[in-house]
C-alpha cells in the first residue's frame, strides 16, 4: 500500500467549509434581525392606522353632534400582538399602546371628550362613540 493509495486531509478544504459556514450564519443573523424589525414596523404602522381610524370616527360623531352615533369594529390583534387604547385628554390624542412597539397617538379636533381606555377585553366587542349629554363617550356597544 503506497502513498497513492491512501486518502488524504486537506486543510485547505476544511478552512473553506469552516468560512463557508460563518459566512452563511452571519447573514442568517442579518436576515432573522431584519425580519424582526420588519415586523415591528408592520404592527406600528398597523397600530397608527387602527388609531386613525378610531380618531375619525370621534371626530365625524364630534362634528355631526348630538344624537349622532357610530358603532365600530376594532383588531383583537395587531399582527400577533394584544394592545391597548387610551385617550390623552391633555394632548387631545388617541394613544395606541403596547410593549412590543411602544406606543403611536393620533390627534383629534374634539375637546369634549371623556376619558378612556379601551383594554384587550373590550376590543372583542364593537366600539360606540356617541354623545351623552354634551361630551363624545367611547364605550362598548
Amino acid at each position: 500500500m503506497g502513498l497513492r493509495e491512501r486518502g488524504f486531509f486537506s486543510i485547505d478544504a476544511l478552512f473553506a467549509v469552516m468560512l463557508l459556514l460563518m459566512i452563511s450564519s452571519s447573514f442568517l443573523h442579518v436576515y432573522e434581525g431584519r425580519r424582526g424589525a420588519a415586523e415591528l414596523m408592520s404592527a406600528r404602522l398597523e397600530a397608527k392606522i387602527v388609531g386613525e381610524k378610531l380618531a375619525a370616527v370621534i371626530n365625524t360623531v364630534y362634528t355631526n353632534g348630538s344624537n349622532f352615533e357610530i358603532d365600530v369594529d376594532l383588531p383583537q390583534k395587531i399582527g400577533s400582538y394584544f394592545y391597548n387604547i387610551e385617550f390623552d385628554n391633555t394632548t387631545r390624542q388617541v394613544v395606541v399602546e403596547n410593549s412590543a412597539w411602544g406606543t403611536v397617538g393620533v390627534g383629534v379636533v374634539c375637546k369634549n371628550i371623556w376619558d378612556f381606555v379601551l383594554e384587550r377585553e373590550n376590543l372583542e366587542n364593537t366600539i360606540r362613540v356617541h354623545w351623552v349629554g354634551n361630551i363624545v363617550m367611547v364605550v362598548n356597544a
